[in-house]
């Protein structure tokens, strides 16, 4: 009997011995194969390194990224993981054959402190996140990325001041080929499915300007994009960013409660463009303010484009077969000559249809023209409908307007500030106006019926 359990403690030893041996040489060839690509940017480590029952996966504890050559003026990452979780390993290949095979790999909690490029207005200064996921997810073989509750601090280059910040990132991406990786992409991988849930975004444009974000939702296989709660503004008064400015330049604030794309289509370009292609999408309630103060100095005349160059502008493809804009306003307010006071005048309550947009030529060619019809009401008083025609294969546009009854003193609060002009009295019964317009002329006829119209100088 003695024997036989001193067998079994022998076995069990030679076992234990066997199971640490294969433990050792599994973290030895990982330490190996994680840092081996000799063009790699990035380094990683880890303070613990913690085998699953029965090999298959591994749990890094305070995972540290960190790059290896900083160039300067360009932007660089590190990243802070409080635990890195490898489920699925393949570890006889790890173990024998020296590679990394691996069903998923989750990042628990990242952080990652981002100093931005010197010169943030180069075409490629964005694709500093996707180069470092590409760069560390191309080390295995691997089906599956999480990254849960992530976050994300933006520096300036040379303060080091925080510039903006991302208050959680989720990530979800299955059915990864790693061995398709292209780091020039902006997905730098073909992949089945990408899930991202993205909050609390903020970031200073400069020390006045504030852009916020207040979640980015996007699902892939869903075919939806979705962005809630996105606002510019500014912490000091309009005129004042003016007067920073130094010319006269409308100053722009912005709110958005939601702007989603519904049936995200891409094509073949989508990896390296992330071209947006869409049936349907919805604006709801987009607040805008135009601000202009004409005490400045004008800039020098430049010819500026029309609306199908704006749209041919825009640096990514896109095509959206419809834009629904749902209660929604445009103000314009102005600081006149010598005035202490303001005048404006808002479109509120604008709802309509922007029928295809695009700015792709051969869809332009196809669809032949944009067509926008507007209802809305001017300050509140007046029905106003807009009909605009935007033809793709010239530098011309169509716009109708039609303004429906209101008593002409609910002008006043703008004409006063602004003209130094009051109406006394006056009923308008019906505005129309039509505008024919080309690159360098415009053809326009208005009918203005109005009566008991009288105004006074002040």
């Amino acid at each position: 009997m003695k024997k036989i359990i001193k067998r079994i403690i022998i076995v069990l030893g030679i076992l234990f011995i066997i199971l640490k041996g294969i433990e050792w040489w599994l973290e030895h060839n990982f330490n190996k194969r994680i840092n081996s690509n000799p063009e790699r940017a990035y380094n990683i480590e880890y303070d613990d390194f913690d085998l699953h029952t029965f090999f298959k996966g591994i749990t890094l504890d305070k995972v540290r990224i960190r790059p290896l050559n900083k160039v300067e003026g360009a932007s660089s990452i590190i990243g802070d993981v409080d635990q890195a979780t490898l489920n699925g390993l393949v570890w006889a290949e790890l173990l024998f054959g020296n590679r990394l095979n691996i069903r998923e790999i989750a990042f628990e909690e990242p952080v990652f402190k981002i100093t931005l490029r010197t010169d943030t207005v180069k075409k490629n200064s964005g694709t500093g996140i996707q180069n470092m996921f590409g760069d560390i997810l191309s080390r295995a073989d691997l089906k599956s990325f999480k990254l849960k509750n992530g976050s994300m601090i933006l520096l300036e280059p040379e303060s080091g001041k925080i510039k903006g910040q991302v208050g959680k990132v989720n990530i979800e991406a299955n059915e990864l080929e790693t061995d398709s990786v292209r780091l020039t992409n902006l997905i730098p991988f073909n992949l089945g499915n990408l899930i991202v849930s993205i909050e609390d975004v903020t970031f200073d444009l400069n020390e006045y300007t504030h852009f916020s974000l207040g979640s980015i939702a996007y699902n892939l296989a869903g075919k939806k994009l979705e962005l809630n709660d996105i606002s510019m503004g500014y912490s000091i008064d309009w005129v004042a960013v003016s007067e920073k400015i130094g010319f006269q330049n409308d100053v722009i604030e912005l709110n958005v409660k939601e702007i989603s794309i519904h049936d995200v289509q891409h094509s073949s370009k989508f990896y390296s463009n992330l071209d947006i292609i869409g049936e349907k999408v919805l604006i709801d309630s987009l607040a805008i303010k135009l601000q202009r103060n004409k005490n400045l100095s004008r800039p020098a005349d430049t010819k500026k484009p029309m609306f199908n160059g704006m749209i041919s502008a825009i640096p990514i493809a896109v095509k959206l077969d419809s834009i629904q804009i749902v209660n929604s306003s445009l103000t314009y307010r102005e600081l006149g000559v010598n005035k202490d006071e303001s005048g404006s005048i808002s479109i509120k309550n604008i709802d309509g249809i922007i029928d295809g947009f695009t700015n792709i030529p051969k869809m332009q060619k196809q669809i032949g023209q944009l067509e926008a019809q507007l209802t809305s009401n001017l300050n509140g008083y007046a029905r106003m409908d807009v009909d605009l025609i935007v033809p793709y294969d010239r530098e011309a546009f169509q716009l109708s307007v039609i303004l429906g009854q209101m008593e002409l003193e609910k002008f006043n609060p703008m004409l006063i500030p602004l003209a130094g002009v009051e109406i006394k009295s006056g009923e308008l019964k019906r505005l129309k106006y039509h505008m024919q317009a080309g690159p360098n002329v415009s053809e326009n006829n208005m009918i203005f019926d109005y009566s008991n119209f009288h105004v006074t100088l002040m």
